[in-house]
């Protein structure tokens, strides 16, 4: 009995071990998703592999029970036998790397290896087709069977993608002693150059070789276009050679260029011989663009050396491949877009700035890897729902009570106030908004200090902690999201043909019911012309960038037909008027609000019904700013 069968078996053991009474067939065939006739046919294989634990099976009316003496033995039997998978999701990743590595197959002969039905693998392949879309490949017919079609370079790509998230794990046929070889020579190889990658750059490299190699062995090679970045040809060269001598096979020209690209792309330092005046250039281009984001956001990227850092190398590739005329594929644009809409839209707002800074346009799928090194700074940035009011203490009476304030005001408010420092009387009177939000005093403060200040007794009693937790539950913005909607500002069938018309329609209703001032009705269109506001999913979501708002809202349009707006249709318009203060207090609401916006069947109801309460509802009563 082979490995398979044997670890088919495990399953079925695992689901009797769990299970206190006779189980039924037709439960165990929901179970392991297959038919009871499958069930009945893999219970005899398991009476056979568990004689050698002196146990057996019983089949009575429908039901099967274990009959086994020793359950340790029972589990010793099995502990090692692993890889049939158990859900539709691991049967989709499994068939995966099965077609990647060249596999031809039936759909019948799919169903006896994995052990299930063939309307199951039928299922299966579906879902499987789906996924291969993006790579822009298909499964096709063959004679003997079904066989994976599609453009070399994007098997490839596809092949990495599901190696490196970890979901399938191929053997491309090279021992661990020769793989190591390679590895070591690569670093020789590198630091000869005077180039430098991580550990995960280096297994990467590795894995595009042995990729390469192995496709070289099935006969499959890329063809050489003459776009390769020169500095970099002698580099991939001598890899190659190397490669080849290990493996003992030949690389193609070909094979040499595209490699030449991804260690390009794989570059942390040193790879592509940026010279320090250009690396200034970029990293000085990088800090303007996310300063202008952070400003208009509420967000901290420009304080993020990981973000920084990262966005920096990546774009030195993307400069040369954008300057050569190489516009890559972006297999997972569509997923960046639909589950990171806010950090789509911050990298939108990014490309525009640098593509004016650069001299070079960024198409969307170029934006769409921007997106992912942002969406990760959100990430680390962004753990706390909200940022602490800055605290400036003044203390007159003297060092030692002056830190002791400061330590019992950090004992108690650590969580909500984040104090900037002590200042003199003469000092507060020259803080500003970006110094502090709030300044505890032990001396009342003269009428030039313009910040909101509260008298405070230098040993912080009791009531003084009460006046403070007073006036934070005052200033903290709690109101519920439902409240932004307004039966006023909802405009279910809006029939106009143009971004433009549709921005200058809902500003001014805007502006025209209160909400907000004239300069802030005419940021809508500014902030637009910066970078879309799309998000996909048919939904825009335009937001003012200058003047004042005097009471937070959203005014929500569904136009009578999808209209285009940059980069794909629009039909749901939620135009959010909130200020740019409220945004530095509450860095997470647009990210908490588009997560909302994510839902295609959400979208989708709103445009059939025209319903005005359906986004209202969307968020609970709880849900607060």
């Amino acid at each position: 009995m082979n490995n398979q069968t044997e670890n088919r078996m495990a399953r079925l053991w695992k689901l009797l071990d769990s299970s206190p009474k006779p189980m039924r067939l037709d439960a165990a065939a929901l179970a392991l998703d297959v038919s009871e006739k499958t069930i009945r046919r893999d219970l005899i294989r398991l009476n056979e592999l568990l004689q050698d634990a002196d146990s057996s099976v019983k089949i009575h009316k429908g039901t099967f029970v274990m009959d086994v003496p020793s359950r340790d033995a029972v589990n010793a039997l099995f502990e090692s036998q692993t890889g049939i998978p158990d859900t539709q999701a691991q049967r989709v990743d499994w068939l995966a790397a099965w077609f990647l590595m060249n596999g031809t197959a039936t759909v019948q002969s799919l169903a006896d290896r994995l052990y299930i039905s063939e309307s199951t693998v039928k299922n299966d392949l579906n879902v499987l087709k789906n996924e291969l879309k993006p790579f822009h490949l298909t499964l096709t017919r063959c004679s003997e069977g079904l066989q994976l079609g599609g453009p070399e370079e994007q098997i490839r790509n596809c092949l990495i993608y599901w190696t490196r998230s970890g979901k399938i794990r191929p053997d491309f046929g090279f021992d661990e002693a020769s793989s190591q070889l390679l590895s070591d020579r690569i670093r020789d190889l590198l630091e000869a150059e005077g180039a430098c990658l991580d550990e995960y750059g280096i297994q990467n490299l590795l894995l595009h070789l042995k990729i390469a190699a192995s496709r070289i062995r099935s006969g499959r090679v890329l063809t050489d276009t003459d776009t390769v970045p020169q500095d970099l040809w002698q580099l991939a060269s001598a890899m190659t050679q190397t490669a080849g001598s290990i493996w003992s096979l030949e690389f193609p020209l070909g094979e040499t260029e595209n490699l030449a690209w991804h260690i390009a792309a794989q570059k942390q330092s040193g790879a592509l011989h940026i010279d320090e005046e250009e690396y200034r250039m970029l990293l000085s281009a990088l800090k303007t663009t996310l300063q202008d984001a952070d400003a208009l956001y509420g967000t901290q990227l420009a304080a993020d050396p990981v973000l920084l850092n990262g966005l920096t190398a990546h774009l030195s590739v993307v400069l040369v491949r954008l300057h050569h005329g190489m516009v890559i594929d972006n297999p997972i644009l569509k997923e960046i877009r639909s589950q990171y809409p806010y950090a789509m839209e911050i990298a939108q707002l990014a490309a525009t700035g640098l593509q004016e800074m650069l001299g070079c346009r960024f198409p969307l799928t170029e934006i769409g890897f921007l997106a992912v090194h942002i969406g990760g700074s959100l990430v680390r940035t962004g753990n706390s729902r909200k940022s602490r009011q800055k605290a400036a203490v003044v203390c007159t009476t003297g060092m030692g009570t002056s830190l002791l304030l400061l330590a019992r005001i950090s004992e108690r408010f650590g969580q909500d106030l984040d104090v900037t420092g002590t200042f003199t009387i003469r000092q507060a009177a020259g803080l500003t908004r970006e110094d502090a939000d709030l300044i505890l005093s032990t001396v009342r403060l003269p009428r030039e200090v313009t910040l909101p200040w509260l008298q405070i007794t230098p040993l912080m009693t009791d009531r003084d902690m009460a006046v403070i937790t007073d006036y934070l539950k005052k200033t903290q913005f709690a109101a519920p999201v439902q409240s932004l909607f307004h039966p006023s500002l909802y405009f279910p069938d809006l029939n106009l043909d143009s971004r433009s018309e549709i921005l200058a329609f809902l500003s001014e209703q805007l502006y025209r019911q209160g909400w907000i001032d004239k300069t802030a009705r005419e940021s809508f269109a500014k902030r637009e012309s910066l970078g879309t506001t799309e998000i996909g999913n048919m939904v825009a979501v335009p937001h003012c960038m200058e003047g004042t708002v005097r009471q937070p809202a959203v005014a929500v349009a569904i136009l009578t037909e999808p209209v285009l707006w940059e980069f794909g249709p629009v039909q749901v318009v939620c135009m959010i008027a909130v200020s740019h203060e409220f945004l530095r207090k509450e860095n997470g609401f647009f990210l908490r609000f588009y997560r909302r916006l994510a839902s295609p069947a959400l979208i989708r109801t709103m445009i059939q019904t025209r319903h005005p309460d359906l986004l209202k509802d969307a968020f609970d009563k709880e849900d607060t700013l």
